[in-house]
């Protein structure tokens, strides 16, 4: 009875011990853009109210980033899956993919542009430089670690 009890715990620890040694992309990103807002508040000598329009500014465009990540991905799976070899392509359908993978460019224009100007209200142009500038390391630091895991480029999964 107690080997029993010992292996229902232990399989009941499985699940969570395996989820704390290999952390989801998502926990991972979270962790990297927690880091990264506190990196970037010590580097540009953020007051406590820039800081925390920093954070809501910041977590929320990353919202709609891996948003616009998750459309594009939708969108190229079904664009590779119209062009398998040796099968007919839909027109209409391979058009509305690209239409769509356009617009999805077009959106994270119109968001980095909206981003721009909310930063320009708390942040001096020299600060928001040094944000955009320490955004995009973060971008590949971010695609490192997830090829390093293995799982691949981001925009075909």
């Amino acid at each position: 009875m107690r080997t029993t009890w010992i292996l229902v715990l232990l399989v009941g620890l499985a699940g969570p011990l395996a989820a704390q040694v290999r952390p989801t992309p998502e926990a991972m990103r979270e962790q990297i853009v927690r880091r990264f807002i506190e990196n970037y508040r010590t580097q540009a000598g953020l007051t406590d109210e820039q800081y925390a329009r920093l954070q809501t500014t910041v977590r929320q465009s990353w919202e709609q980033r891996r948003q616009l990540q998750e459309r594009e991905r939708d969108l190229l799976r079904g664009l590779e899956a119209q062009l398998r070899p040796g099968i007919a392509a839909n027109t209409d359908s391979v058009t509305r993919l690209l239409d769509g993978l356009l617009g999805v460019q077009s959106s994270r224009v119109d968001l980095a542009r909206r981003d721009q100007e909310e930063f320009a209200q708390f942040l001096n142009p020299v600060q928001r430089a040094q944000l955009v500038m320490a955004f995009a390391r973060l971008e590949r630091q971010i695609e490192q670690l997830i090829q390093r895991r293995g799982e691949g480029p981001r925009r075909f999964q």
